[in-house]
């Protein structure tokens, strides 16, 4: 016996069978049972959600010989004969093929005589929203006054393209979109049906993949049954190109933890992996989604496995919501701009690295997620705010004195006094680092973030902790005549450049100048605010 592909194997043959569509089927199977079945029916929903498999169910129950509580028994001569094709009075019409006004004046004058072997002619006609125009208005008589020995059953993707005039005169029934549970659910049963090995995870990422559709799930399952005796999660993330959930929560914890680093090595380790870019950055964007409705409701509507889904709440309590809807607004914004451009990955890495360094974005849309992870920490208690321990005294009215006789406050000193050499790079840093972000040079953008800038012997020293400089020395110091470069172009000066580690001073004697930015990095965010 030829081999049958599982989705035309599993096909329902009753209407309990059929999976998601339970308003769907219970409404017709009880029209069939008490004999009340209209003539024409307008099925809508998207693609594998069984539109075609209920029409031939109908087709079926109303002329079964014994039907059972509604539904067909698929064992009369009359059922049989209809599933194996040898009773004409069942026609399946394509519009697609033919959508011209003749099909329809043909099928017209078919009508008009009765059916042959069972007690009515039944029509199913799919895509019924190709038809012209012309055909639409030679189909609306016919369901005006149709036989009573005919039924009609319209199925469309394309509701709106549907007349208005057409679909007055059916019994409109919507197919919903099939949950990513109940998908995993007929998979699973299946697979066990047909003794076949597959992991857990493997069912979900499939049944997460086909979006809504049964069949594509099956047409999906069917290579990666035929590929070997299991079915892994490894081989079913390579069929469909997609990155594994420990990629894509590696890439969720970056940007939570501001992390450039690793967000720039969890999309590498999709790279490397050969997988596509695209599709990994719509299951991040649906994870941030997923996090978002917990910080929003408190519930957890995931595609993910139990274990992944722990991970995004463990992720979701480090960030704000302000922060994720800005995520998944700068993320969906990369994927549009992917589309149009030759190195997709430039283009994820700029704006996995603008999540994780927000305070370079002066967006309202950034300025909020700024905002909304600082009330964040503050309510975590990661920020403490010190409270004044007496309460201050009530302001009196100042009295009524010359403004030029006002003493003036002397002006503290925040930073300690600086060479002029460390004063013009300091002021044209941040010119230099957007400089160097534009070159799209982001490894470098990322390691000279946790630099500080000190002289040394008329030099600059670009100065790395000890824990850094043996990771971040070589990328740095590939790039010093680039660096010089900027200096002359930002500062005017002709200066060398040179990486340092902060043991090299503590080695050399006396401090040297170092960059008043250390201190103000160094301090604790209060001080800052202070």
């Amino acid at each position: 016996m030829a081999y049958q592909a599982l989705y035309r194997k599993w096909r329902p043959l009753i209407f309990d069978d059929v999976v998601g569509q339970r308003h769907v089927t219970e409404t017709i199977k009880n029209e069939v049972k008490n004999g009340n079945a209209g003539h024409a029916f307008l099925f809508c929903g998207s693609r594998g959600t069984g539109k075609t498999t209920t029409a031939r169910i109908f087709s079926r129950a109303i002329n079964c010989e014994n039907p059972q509580n509604g539904n067909p028994c698929n064992k009369c001569p009359t059922c049989l004969g209809i599933l194996n094709g040898s009773i004409m009075d069942i026609t399946e019409i394509d519009a697609a093929s033919n959508s011209g006004v003749d099909n329809i004046r043909s099928l017209r004058e078919e009508a008009g005589y009765t059916a042959a072997v069972t007690k009515y002619k039944v029509y199913i006609i799919d895509e019924v929203h190709a038809l012209s125009d012309g055909a639409f208005n030679a189909l609306l008589k016919l369901l005006e006054e149709p036989p009573e020995h005919v039924k009609f059953v319209l199925a469309t993707t394309e509701t709106h393209k549907v007349m208005d005039t057409i679909s007055s005169r059916c019994q409109r029934f919507d197919f919903k979109r099939i949950t990513t549970e109940d998908i995993y659910d007929r998979l699973e049963y299946i697979c066990n049906a047909e003794g076949i090995d597959a992991e857990e995870r493997a069912l979900r990422m499939i049944a997460s993949a086909a979006d809504g559709s049964l069949r594509d799930a099956l047409s999906c399952l069917d290579p990666c049954v035929a590929a070997g005796k299991v079915v892994d999660t490894d081989f079913v993330a390579d069929f469909l190109g997609r990155a594994q959930g420990d990629s894509v929560l590696a890439l969720c914890g970056a940007i939570a933890g501001e992390n450039s680093a690793a967000a720039i090595d969890a999309i590498n380790t999709v790279t490397a992996r050969g997988r596509a870019l695209a599709p990994f950055m719509e299951t991040v964007i649906k994870a941030m989604r997923d996090m978002l409705v917990l910080r929003s409701t408190g519930k957890m509507n995931s595609d993910f496995s139990p274990e992944e889904q722990e991970e995004l709440k463990r992720i979701a309590a480090g960030i704000s919501v302000e922060k994720l809807l800005y995520s998944i607004k700068v993320l969906s914004e990369a994927m549009s701009t992917a589309k149009y451009t030759s190195i997709p990955a430039v283009v994820f890495q700029s704006a996995a690295i603008k999540l994780c360094i927000p305070h370079n974005d002066g967006s309202y849309d950034a300025l909020l997620a700024r905002i909304g992870e600082l009330e964040r920490k503050i309510a975590d208690g990661s920020i403490i705010t010190a409270a004044p321990k007496n309460p201050p005294a009530p302001e009196k009215p100042p009295e009524e004195t010359p403004e030029e006789e006002l003493p003036l406050e002397p002006e503290k000193e925040i930073y300690a006094p600086q060479s002029e050499f460390i004063e013009k790079i300091r002021d044209k840093w941040p010119e230099i680092m957007q400089n160097i972000f534009d070159d799209f040079k982001l490894q470098l953008f990322t390691y000279m973030e946790s630099c500080s800038l000190r002289e040394y012997k008329g030099k600059l020293a670009v100065t790395l902790s000890d824990e850094t400089f043996p990771i971040y020395r070589d990328e740095i110091k590939n790039n010093l005549d680039y660096l010089q470069k900027l200096i002359k172009k930002f500062c005017g000066l002709d200066c060398g450049v040179t990486v340092k580690c902060d043991s090299d001073f503590s080695k050399s004697g006396p401090a040297q100048a170092k960059d008043p930015l250390d201190d103000l990095i160094n301090l604790p965010i209060t001080e800052i605010e202070k």
